[in-house]
């Protein structure tokens, strides 16, 4: 029995039990003290004094013995409620047949102790107390006619108290149900009253919003989790008031206070680089309370512009499915017609106009689509070392293929476990778009030749493992860093701006993210974060053949590369970088 069960059935039961055998001490006591000092009536135990006085010793003997039982709870309650009202019966019809019967009013004890079991017990166990009382006291009053110690008006008296002992019966009990019902009603109440209470504390701990409930003179009545984060203080340290937490969100309240409204303020913090948005709202009737909703304002602006992203993706997505079909009829005329003999120089260079644009449209709707439909990714662990050395064969082979002026690769890997977690194909995707945009835009104006670094690191203890796609070319301007992973965003007229977008994204969704860093030497860095595997074993990671040499000089260039991202890091502005 838990501890709230083991207080309710001591107050259900136990309890009433404990106050019966107090009232059985007391008649008893009574009874005695007053035969003791000559108080009680000539006719109180006249018959058999010495019967009557034995009989009031025992009933006191066993109103201590049954206050002893009660608190032991030994034995049980119903054993211990039926013996005592047995014994309240035979005592009190005892008593009444020491003082000559009904007539001695003694028998008006068996009414409390009748209403005691329609309390305690059922109300079958109270109308057959009941019962065998009015039947005691009728023999009793039989005797007493036929031995001549009583007259015959007495019976009826006897047969009124039998009927008021029914009546207390029944409504004994009654009251008795009605007890335990509200009782019951009662418990259940408060079991739902704390459970909607620790529910209500829960949702308020896990809120993301910063909640303060707060009285008048600003005494913090309650703050959950995020309010301590936001106002940039431990969790339960003891403040006690809206000063102590912060003085300008106390001078805010004030201001709220003498000129009330259901506006938002907005409160700098000045040392944390943020700023808050506030509400006040009163509760009660008398605004003995007021509610302070505290949120990041910077994050709140986050929301927004996700929530207008995703509706221009889901837009974007509707308008590129339906353009796909005109587009495909277009560029398939646009082919067939370029087959007419017929046609003039002047007329073929207008079709191929036509055929390019198609195809970049093309793009455009491709990107377009990837990108509303982000597929969930499939991780796994996914060996770098092997996966660059792998894709750098395939674009190198491309460019050759291609007839170009080629390309010029360098792979840096150090001998770190450079095992991601992620999925292969995003990381693909990631992977070539880079590429691709460094095609574009990563070559030397004096050399056509397309020069790329493929550096991977994970520093010592570090989470993440660090993939660098670096070009040699002019760089990022300046103006336009902030928004190289917005949509849409291009400087080129035959780009789609999608490239770059999407290649963040996909980061994002294999819980990493890219950014860009400017090389101190010229040229552009792009830096892929990836989840890092647990240490594996060994045979787990297939080795790469280098000769120690060459080790060395891997190492030595991420650790150039690391020191020069880390000085333009600290140079750039916040607004600037994308974490």
């Amino acid at each position: 029995m838990s501890q709230r069960d083991f207080a309710a059935d001591d107050k259900q039961n136990w309890q009433p039990l404990r106050l019966f055998n107090i009232y059985r001490i007391f008649v008893a006591t009574l009874f005695l003290t007053l035969w003791r000092f000559g108080l009680a009536p000539d006719a109180l135990g006249h018959l058999a004094p010495r019967l009557y006085i034995d009989t009031l010793i025992v009933y006191l003997v066993l109103g201590l013995l049954a206050m002893i039982a009660a608190r032991l709870r030994w034995p049980q309650f119903q054993v211990q409620a039926t013996l005592l009202a047995s014994v309240d019966v035979l005592v009190v019809i005892l008593l009444a047949h020491n003082s000559g019967g009904v007539t001695s009013g003694v028998e008006v004890l068996l009414i409390p102790a009748i209403g005691a079991v329609g309390l305690l017990l059922s109300e079958l166990s109270a109308l057959f107390a009941a019962a065998a009382a009015s039947l005691l006291l009728l023999f009793d009053q039989v005797y007493l006619h036929l031995s001549g110690q009583q007259i015959d008006s007495a019976y009826t008296q006897s047969g009124l108290l039998g009927l008021a002992l029914f009546v207390t019966a029944v409504v004994s009990a009654a009251l008795a149900h009605r007890a335990r019902a509200n009782e019951a009603l009662a418990v259940r109440r408060g079991l739902d009253l704390a459970n909607l209470a620790e529910l209500n504390e829960h949702i308020v701990e896990h809120f993301n919003t910063g909640l303060i409930v707060a009285e008048p003179h600003g005494e913090i009545r309650l703050i959950n989790n995020a309010a301590w984060q936001l106002m940039g203080h431990a969790a339960g340290t003891q403040l006690g008031s809206l000063e102590n937490l912060s003085p300008s969100l106390y001078t805010t309240f004030r201001q709220w206070q003498a000129t009330p409204d259901g506006l938002h303020r907005l409160l700098a913090q000045p040392g944390r680089g943020m700023e808050l948005r506030v509400r006040f709202i009163p509760l009660g009737i008398d605004n003995q309370a007021t509610l302070i909703t505290l949120e990041d304002q910077a994050e709140l602006a986050a929301q927004v512009q996700s929530a207008k992203l995703a509706s221009l993706g889901r837009l974007a997505a509707s308008i590129a499915h339906e353009i796909r079909n005109p587009l495909s009829a277009i560029s398939h005329a646009a082919q067939l017609l370029n087959e007419s003999p017929t046609l003039s120089p002047q007329d073929k260079r207008l079709v191929e106009i036509i055929r390019t644009q198609g195809i970049r449209m093309d793009a455009i709707v491709e990107d377009v689509l990837r990108l509303s439909r982000k597929d969930p990714p499939r991780t796994r662990p996914l060996d770098l070392k092997v996966w660059l050395q792998t894709q750098a064969d395939e674009l190198r082979q491309r460019y050759e293929s291609q007839g170009g002026n080629g390309v010029e690769l360098h792979l840096h890997l150090d001998d770190t476990n450079l095992t991601a977690v992620c999925d292969e194909g995003h990381l693909s995707q990631i992977f070539w778009s880079l590429c691709e945009n460094a095609s574009r835009y990563g070559r030397r104006p004096d050399d056509e030749r397309l020069v790329l670094t493929f550096a991977a690191h994970r520093p010592p203890g570090a989470p993440q493992i660090r993939l660098d796609v670096i070009d040699q070319g002019p760089g990022v301007p300046p103006e336009t860093v902030s928004h190289l992973f917005e949509p849409f965003f291009t400087t080129s007229a035959s780009g789609t701006g999608l490239g770059l977008y999407i290649a963040s994204e996909l980061c994002a969704l294999n819980s990493g993210h890219l950014e860009y860093i400017p090389m101190p030497s010229g040229g552009s860095c792009f830096r892929s974060y990836l989840p890092a595997a647990r240490e594996a074993a060994p045979h787990q990671i297939p080795p790469i053949p280098t000769s120690s040499d060459a080790s060395s000089a891997n190492a030595r260039y991420i650790e150039k590369i690391d020191s020069q991202v880390t000085a333009m890091q600290a140079q750039q502005s916040p607004a600037n970088r994308r974490a």
